[in-house]
């Protein structure tokens, strides 16, 4: 009945709705119900397959269906069932499954489906069980997700910072998160200034001209303010239409901001950019006040908006473990004053009771690095160490004439230069400082210094520095990296939240590179292949590990010659673009486009990168032809993409987009 219905002349179906319409005696109801049966026998509506594991329920259009039932037919070879041995053999020699466990004599379709589908489907979607994880190496043989100024919910420039960001990139399985941490507001101005202040009104220009080393990120609110009073008059002149809150532009979330999306040097269009404050401003006047005594979190130097350090303490404590207990790490860029760092030590031990790691895990003396399995809901600071200069004025791992900018990794070069000269790094004081117990910051000089020997350092070092030692020091480099952490963090260029390729970083050996979430571009989704169903750590592959030191770096890992052939059979739901009517989807061509993403050979061996770490395009790349509407049939189409005898894989590093 559906073939013979399917096989009807439009002509013959708009007669039927035509006469159905005319005969008020059916009614609308009658009308609906002919045109879904219509839809269902014409196969464009998918049809659910329910699946009884959990309850689940998944919608396969029928082109998929229709593909999934042809290679179930050619699998049973005319037996009414396809038999146990010929899904066993399916599984492990097309689909490459390591010695599938079937329970049945004979599948059904849809018992095959069901099977096939939640046991052996994609491997890398599939959450690897917690009981599987080998944690039993010390915590630097791990790669880790991380992220770069984690409580901004934009740009780097003008976005805002939320404690709701914390809570986004923990439950999507970050487990390194930063905070930078500056005095609180009511102790942004010197005491000069304060009585100042009281004896007589200034104006927010003034306020700039009196700047100490912990206001400016007061300074640049009072910027702020200025370029909006310019804005405005700006506005009034070119007769642009101020944003109010009922535009869609101020409906949007918090972790939703205004784009930023201008490139650097770009000429500024006055709509967008007046939109960009009003947004802002609203923003900010509709946020709680902060304590007005504890230390702020935010972006120093720019424009975005502050949050409460506790706030960020409970957002982490809130979230961190809910669903994934292996461990945190919090990477503190400090540059509160030392009574301000005391007040931080404070809140942390209150917010994270019973989850801070305050002193050395009872099986690990003489300083041997925790195993990933004893540190299961803990948190553990990563901050710089205190000096022991006697006057406490520096701290000892300021720079000098090193490769790296900063020993914490701070992204505020741009910062460091006041009054003409290099301000000094704020000291660490010894309370917070102690709390750095496995995981403490160190500068970087070179790889022979003797703060390279220490267990718990770790060297935070820019994207572009990095770069460099891969061309000149590429065996010390990975080396140093199966035993010490290594973090590496976006160059100050980024102010749109783009993001470096992580897969160049992690072939090297650097356990911890600093993404920024905000953006979802390839590098995040690199990110997101990486540790995808791991929970946020992912053991590094034979010869990354600290028991491989006699293995060269060009031995390192399991190298295979890749031949991988992908098969595309159809799609359904195909996203429309936004605001398009839903008749756009008829017009609708997808194509499907496939990378592999491989280190090349020359790479292995210490040669420049070209590009110094953007995001290129890929070497290896193919896409399909072209099919039709948003429920696309490839099979009538070029629909095989083949990556034959790609040379030197290590799997675990590579990636298929």
């Amino acid at each position: 009945m559906r073939r013979r219905t399917s096989h009807a002349t439009p002509t013959r179906a708009v007669t039927i709705r035509r006469r159905l319409t005319l005969n008020s005696e059916l009614g609308t109801n009658s009308i609906k119900a002919l045109k879904r049966a219509i839809a269902l026998a014409s196969f464009i509506t998918p049809t659910a397959v329910h699946f009884q594991d959990g309850g689940k329920e998944i919608y396969l259009s029928a082109a998929i269906q229709r593909h999934l039932r042809k290679l179930y037919d050619s699998l049973r070879r005319g037996q009414p069932f396809l038999s146990r041995q010929a899904f066993a053999d399916f599984l492990e020699i097309v689909q490459g499954n390591k010695a599938p466990v079937l329970t049945e004599e004979r599948y059904r379709f849809e018992k095959f489906l069901e099977v096939w589908w939640l046991q052996f489907g994609l491997e890398a979607e599939k959450s690897v069980p917690f009981e599987q994880k080998d944690l039993s190496k010390p915590i630097s043989n791990y790669f880790i997700s991380s992220s770069h100024n984690t409580y901004l919910s934009g740009n780097q420039l003008s976005g805002r910072s939320t404690a709701d960001a914390y809570r986004r990139v923990l439950r999507r399985g970050c487990r390194c998160v930063e905070i930078d941490v500056w005095n609180s507001d009511s102790q942004s101005s010197t005491p000069d200034n304060a009585r100042e202040a009281s004896s007589k009104p200034t104006s927010r220009f003034e306020h700039v001209r009196h700047l100490s080393g912990g206001s400016l990120h007061t300074a640049a609110a009072h910027f702020k303010d200025a370029v909006e009073e310019t804005v405005e008059k700006a506005r009034h002149r070119l007769g642009v239409e101020k944003v109010h809150s009922h535009s869609p532009r101020c409906s949007k979330t918090e972790l939703t901001p205004p784009a930023f999306g201008r490139e650097i040097g770009a000429a500024l269009d006055p709509t967008s950019l007046t939109s960009e404050f009003d947004v802002e401003r609203l923003s900010i006047r509709s946020r709680p006040s902060l304590p007005p005594d504890e230390p702020i979190v935010m972006h120093g130097y720019t424009l975005t908006t502050p949050v409460g350090f506790r706030e960020v303490c409970k957002a982490i404590r809130e979230v961190a473990f809910e669903n994934n207990s292996l461990p945190i790490i919090v990477s503190l860029e400090v540059h509160a004053d030392q009574e301000q760092q005391g007040v931080m030590v404070q809140i942390m031990k209150e917010e994270w009771a019973g989850l801070l790691v305050d002193k050395p895990h009872e099986n690990c003396p003489n300083g041997r690095m925790p195993k990933l399995e004893e540190l299961l809901n803990k948190i553990l600071i990563k901050v710089k160490r205190a000096s022991p200069s006697l006057d406490g004025t520096m701290s000892t791992l300021s720079p000098h004439n090193t490769l790296d900018d900063d020993a914490s990794g701070s992204e505020d070069d741009r910062s460091s230069i006041h009054n003409g000269s290099k301000k000094p790094k704020v000291p660490i004081c010894e309370a917070l400082s102690s709390l750095a117990i496995y995981t403490h910051s160190e500068h970087f000089t070179n790889f022979e210094s003797p703060a390279a020997k220490i267990p718990s350092h770790i060297f935070s070092i820019n994207e572009n520095k990095i770069f460099e030692l891969i061309s000149s020091k590429h065996s010390e480099l990975f080396s140093h990296n199966r035993h010490f952490f290594m973090r590496a963090y976006p160059k100050g260029l980024r102010w749109d939240s783009s993001n470096l390729d992580p897969s160049h970083f992690w072939r090297k050996g650097v356990q911890m590179v600093a993404m920024n979430w905000q953006s979802w571009d390839e590098g995040m989704m690199l990110n997101e292949a990486m540790f995808s169903g791991e929970q946020g750590w992912v053991l590094k592959p034979p010869g990354y590990l600290s028991e491989d030191a006699a293995v060269p770096p060009e031995e390192a890992g399991p190298q295979s010659t890749l031949d991988l052939a992908i098969t595309v059979l159809a799609g359904q739901h195909i996203p429309l673009p936004e605001g398009a009517p839903s008749t756009y989807s008829r017009s609708l061509r997808p194509v499907v486009r496939c990378e592999l993403h491989v280190e090349k050979v020359e790479e292995r061996f210490g040669s420049f990168i070209d590009g110094n770490g953007r995001v290129r395009e890929c070497e290896y790349k193919q896409k399909t032809g072209v099919g039709k509407t948003d429920h696309p049939d490839f099979g009538y189409a070029k629909n095989e993409l083949h990556f034959l005898g790609v040379k030197r894989v290590i799997e675990q590093l590579s990636f298929v987009r």
